[in-house]
């Protein structure tokens, strides 16, 4: 018999662009889902598909079957958690993004590699409502469940919708209120049946429950660099009177994109793998893989996440170029345009630059050291036209966690203590001693 109901509301605002695919291509290669009032919408089924992939609880495995549902041959169960839609209140503004396949090998832009999306802007919220019944014997589970979940949330740990490995997707709970609606309690038990069939969420509960303990492997790069010279990360500007690319922009803000970023990581991290012959099933184990002849067969999800990183007002000034004839030495004729790159202010840094890696595997964090070490040099360049210089970065500081005590990098690598330089020594290490063959 049902002992009760918790009913957890709130308001989820998106803290990066978000891409809810709808399967339509009115817009873009990939369209925002919509309702019938043309409002973004993030739809229960995608939220509370992500909330049971990520909430894993150690030594609770039956308890999350009968939490989450679950269906066999023979029998089956309904989920004790119930969820609506989550829809737009507030204003948004959707936008749509160019992105491009690069071929590592040649550098440049794969044959039919480009392709768009749309996305909701950062700053939209939507109205959250869950609703989870509970019994006598998993009144405890549920309302650790209920914890866990609103926790998680408002530490916005959790991602909705699409590329969320690139950065987009990012939440917060806000405005969190909880009640809980006890029908067993003698003195309460009417009132609770009729405020729970009215809706009467005037009177929130009080709700002091210990969430569980996520046990996960997390190792971390939070980085910052100063812009050598110049960046341009390109967007093409349906305004006439604008340069022909433009550095893309995330509503009013400049942003790094984390595709763009995590597009250098990986390239970068194939060469160092393939120059020191290991297995190169470790890329795909750490980025992923999408095989669009065998997708069903073959993909697979990276663990890796590159966040967008949202920069300072840097100086952008319109460049004019031409393309000229190597044969006669002239200008070629209808070859002449222009770019809006942003340019170094002196002052002001790139700053959270952050690289994630979920449960990581032992030799994982030394390769990304080395890829941060060349990035931090400038030897990795980010963005387009980085043959005439731009896109190179250089290191100011970070912070490098594995889970216990973090590493603080900056640029007198003198300060860093023998423990830190041994720690960092370390994780190389275990990457330079990784047996992988030569599968190259």
């Amino acid at each position: 018999m049902t002992k009760g109901k918790i009913v957890l509301k709130g308001i989820i605002e998106l803290l990066s662009p978000t891409l809810t695919g709808s399967g339509d291509n009115d817009f873009s290669d990939i369209d925002v889902l919509v309702d019938s009032d043309g409002k973004p919408l993030i739809p229960a089924t995608s939220f509370t598909g992500v909330l049971k992939h990520y909430l894993k609880i150690k030594d609770h495995k039956k308890e999350l079957e009968d939490f989450w549902g679950y269906t066999t041959k023979t029998t089956g169960k309904q989920s004790a958690l119930r969820c609506s839609d989550l829809n737009c209140i507030s204003n948004y503004n959707l936008s749509v993004r160019d992105g491009i396949r690069i071929d590592n090998k040649k550098g440049i832009v794969e044959d039919k590699g480009k392709y768009d999306y749309e996305i909701i802007d950062p700053g939209a919220r939507f109205s959250l409502t869950m609703e989870v019944d509970y019994t006598e014997d998993t009144e405890s589970f549920v309302k650790g469940m209920v914890a866990t979940i609103y926790t998680e949330l408002e530490n916005h740990r959790v991602r909705v919708g699409a590329k969320t490995n690139n950065g987009l997707g990012k939440i917060k709970l806000s405005d969190r209120k909880i009640y809980d609606f006890n029908f067993s309690d003698k003195k309460d038990n009417k009132d609770n049946v009729i405020k729970w069939l009215k809706k009467d969420f005037s009177s929130p509960s009080s709700f002091s429950v210990q969430p569980f303990e996520i046990e996960r492997k997390v190792f971390t790069i939070d980085a910052t660099f100063d812009i050598k010279s110049s960046l341009l990360i390109r967007s093409y500007s349906s305004d006439p009177a604008e340069a022909d690319s433009v550095h893309i922009m995330s509503g009013d803000k400049h942003v790094i994109p984390g595709s763009s970023l995590k597009g250098a990581i990986r390239a970068r991290a194939e060469r160092i793998v393939k120059t020191l012959s290991k297995d190169t099933s470790l890329l795909t184990e750490l980025f992923g893989i999408v095989d669009d002849k065998n997708r069903s067969k073959k993909s697979k999800r990276g663990r890796i996440r590159v966040e967008e990183v949202v920069l300072p007002r840097f100086i952008s000034e319109i460049n004019t170029r031409i393309k000229i004839d190597r044969f006669t030495g002239g200008t070629i004729e209808g070859a002449l345009f222009d770019s809006k790159p942003l340019y170094t202010n002196f002052r002001d840094k790139v700053q959270n630059v952050k690289i994630t890696v979920m449960d990581y595997k032992e030799h994982e964090p030394g390769l990304l050291l080395l890829v941060l070490k060349d990035l931090w040099t400038g030897d990795i360049a980010i963005g387009g036209e980085k043959n005439i210089g731009r896109g190179v970065l250089q290191g100011c500081n970070a912070i490098i966690d594995c889970g216990d005590k973090p590493v603080i990098l900056d640029n007198d690598f003198s300060k860093l203590s023998i423990d830190d330089k041994n720690k960092l020594e370390e994780l190389v290490k275990a990457f330079s001693d990784y047996a992988g063959g030569g599968n190259n």
